[in-house]
This record gives structure tokens, sequence and C-alpha cells, in this order.
């Protein structure tokens, strides 16, 4: 295998074609849905997924319709890509895409993103969700926490104040999307500028009430977590730091305690379910996804460095070694199936790689011909689990997180192609290489380095 720094530096090259991809991509500083080197190619399958992506990507061949998914579908894993690469200059000292990546990308994108959410209710069918939004805010509360997320390791990376008050200002916002609905916790989107909190738009497909995830309150966690750690460590003569911790502290009772204080996200096994039910509580019958396992690992560890209390970071190593050592359940869906009813879905472990529970076949291997291909967003989650899971490592020494993350990177670099690209399962070769795809594996390379 080759040597990790050397692979780095590969991959992550590989994924600034895709930024550079085409003018509107760097035009915007968001990543390109285009593939430059290598034609995406999606199979010849008949399925209703197969067909309707298929559609999408003939759609999106014409300029303005490619520019509208783009700027659609990308704003929040565009943040994640720039996290990956603030990532690998943080783990190489090669700070070369300062300028003209998370420079271009603070300035330009805020002007290019216009958030539309043309996300239909059943119950106002002509609702959408049209609002004008400033800076990286839009109608998303977990999209803005992970480009607050972005921005503080852009801040880390270079000390300047721009960053951390952007950071601050996002953060601003989420706290807004609070209530004591549930008994608290922040929505996952907004309705006409607002929280949703009837559900009238920002809900998932077939969903009825208000809707609070998991993901959006793990973003909440750990970006006023975060953002109390650097305050008080630059200086807070006002105790403008005290604010955050509260908002952590009680973002984390919300989040683990059960009915009437909170929703209990975290299962009888110690792994976080993606949501609770219409009423508030955590049935456990949700699917589990890595990045849920994920963002909370942050969030814990600075808030132990905040309060001095050791529990949150045991709470942390609780949540990522269930999670390492979670068997992977897959159920896809395959031909014309897609109307029976399928058990709670669960990523994990097979053979010791990582896995979504939608990029592989029951044993590890590459997709069964006919199935669904994973989705655009869960692509990208692996990687931000492993990012978290190395920058919990920092802090404990745990050897098993280190020996997780390194068996992993042997398994994704034997399996990239000829252009250094990553597929979405790290043990089989690459299949539809995207700019997702390259996210995660551009992560765990750094979180390689971190580890080694």
């Amino acid at each position: 295998m080759q040597d990790l720094r050397t692979a780095a530096d590969r991959a992550v090259a590989a994924l600034q074609e895709w930024y550079g991809a085409d003018p509107y991509a760097y035009k915007t500083g968001l990543y390109s849905c285009r593939n430059p080197p290598l034609k995406v190619d999606r199979g010849d399958g008949n399925t209703i997924s197969h067909i309707g992506s298929n559609l999408m990507d003939t759609l999106s061949e014409f300029p303005s319709r490619r520019h509208a998914r783009q700027v659609m579908a990308r704003w929040w894993n565009s943040a994640n890509a720039l996290t990956a690469v603030i990532g690998y200059m943080r783990a190489t000292g090669n700070r070369s895409f300062l300028k003209p990546v998370v420079e271009n990308t603070f300035t330009r994108a805020p002007r290019a993103y216009q958030p539309v959410n043309t996300h239909l209710s059943v119950s106002r069918p002509f609702a959408l969700n049209l609002a004008s939004y400033q800076g990286f805010l839009n109608a998303y509360y977990d999209d803005e926490g992970w480009w607050a997320l972005a921005w503080l390791g852009a801040y880390d990376l270079t000390g300047e104040e721009i960053y951390l008050s952007c950071a601050k200002d996002i953060f601003a916002d989420m706290a807004a999307g609070w209530d004591d609905t549930w008994g608290g916790g922040i929505y996952w989107g907004k309705y006409a500028g607002q929280p949703d909190r009837t559900g009238v738009v920002a809900v998932p497909r077939g969903w009825k009430g208000p809707y609070k995830n998991a993901i959006a309150n793990e973003l909440f966690i750990a970006v006023a977590s975060a953002l109390g750690v650097r305050v008080r460590a630059h200086g807070d003569p006002g105790n403008a730091h005290g604010e955050y911790v509260q908002w952590a502290l009680r973002g984390w009772e919300w989040f683990s305690s059960p009915p009437p204080r909170g929703v209990a996200l975290i299962n009888k096994s110690n792994l976080v379910n993606d949501s609770p039910n219409h009423h508030g509580v955590n049935d456990n019958t949700k699917d589990i996804w890595s990045y849920n396992q994920a963002v909370i690992l942050g969030g814990l560890a600075d808030m132990t460095e905040l309060t001095g209390d050791p529990s949150y970071l045991e709470w942390a190593e609780r949540i990522a070694t269930a999670f390492i050592t979670n068997r992977c359940s897959v159920a896809h869906l395959v031909g014309r199936q897609h109307d029976q009813v399928l058990p709670a879905r669960q990523s994990g472990v097979i053979d010791g790689i990582l896995h979504e529970h939608n990029d592989c076949n029951p044993d590890g291997g590459a997709l069964l011909p006919g199935s669904t291909p994973p989705g655009t967003g869960s692509v990208q989650f692996k990687g931000i689990f492993v990012r978290n899971l190395a920058s919990l490592y920092l802090k404990t020494g745990n050897p098993t997180f280190a020996d997780f993350i390194l068996t992993n990177v042997r398994s994704a670099v034997r399996n990239m192609n000829a252009h250094h690209q990553f597929g979405c399962n790290w043990a089989a070769p690459a299949d539809a290489p995207d700019f997702l795809r390259q996210t995660a594996g551009v992560d765990l390379l750094n979180a390689a380095l971190l580890v080694s």
C-alpha cells in the first residue's frame, strides 16, 4: 500500500477536481456534481430508483438544471468537503488550499446559494418553503451546523476572527430553533424563515407533525461546546462562553434523557437512533446511520474540556465502541419490492470494515445487481464518523480506535481507482466516484494520518 501521506496528497487533489470542474463550481465555492475524469455509470438497472437517478443525471447535464440541482443538493455536502480539505491541511501542514478553497468558499458561497425547499406537504400541498437567508444560513438547522463546524475548523487552522464570528452567527440562528416541544431540542428545519413547529414542509416524507431529529441536535451540541472551548481560550471578558456551555448542557440533557425532559435518542445498545417517533419517543425502530454516531463524539469531548466532568468523554467512548463493534445489518430493496416492510437497518462493521447499511451486500461486498444505490448524502456519512473518531482518539489514546481507522484505510486505499478516487464501499472497487464519496475517503486518510 502506498504511504498514507502520498495517498492523501493524491486523494485531496482528486477531490479538488470537483471543486473546479466547471466555471460554476469555482465561481460559487461549491463542489460540482460532475465527475471530471470519469463518466459516472449507475448501471443499466430498470428499477424505479435507477430510472429516476438516470433521469436526474440526464436533466442535470443541461447547464441551468445542473446548476439548480447543485445548489439545492450540495450545500451541506460542500461544507463537509471543505471540512475534509481543512482536515487535510491540519494533518499534513500543507496550506496550499487556504486561499483557493477556504477563502474562496467563504467569500463566494453565500452569494451563490438561493435556498428554496420544494418538499411539498400532504397537509399543505401548495406550500413552498420560500425565504431569503443571509450568509451560511438556510432552511435547515443541520445544514447550518455543518457550515459552523467548517468555519470553526478554518478558525483553528488560521486564527482568523472572521471564521469564528461566522460560526457564532450561525449558532445564534440554530438556537432560535429551540422550543419546549418534546421537552426541548431544535427542529430539523424552517418554514418561511421560522422554525417549522407544525411540520408544514421540513419533515421526512410521510411524516405528520413537528420533527426534531438526532443530527440537527448533535450538531447543535457540537457547535455550542466547540464555541465554548474556543471563546474561553481566546479570552472571554464577558463570560460569553458560559452561554455556550449552558446550551451544550441543555442540548445533551434533552438528547440523552427520557421523556418528559428529552427523547433519549441513545438506545439500549448505546447507538444513536435517527429520530424519535411522532410522539417524541425513541422506540428504537429508526435506522442506525454512521454520522449519527459521529458528531456527538466531538460535542461530548468538548463538554468534558469545558466542565472538567469526565462522564461526557466516557459517554463518547461508549458510543464509539458500540458502533465499531456493531454488525452491519443490510436490508436492500431489489427490483420491484419497494412496498415490502423492512426491519430497522443498521450501519456498522463487516469483517472489520465500516459500512453504511445501503452501500454493500450482506457479506460486505459490492452491491448486488438491481439493488437500490445509496443516496447522495449517505455516501459521505462514514467519513464524518472516522473524522470524529480520530479526534476522540487524540483525547483518549484508545488504541482500539486507531486500529479501526487504520484497518479501514488500508482497505479503502487498496480499492481506490486509477484516479485516486473512492467509491461508496471501502471494501470493494470504486463504483461511481463523486465528490461526496471522495470527501469520505479524504476524511479517512486524514484520520489515519492523525492516529498514526
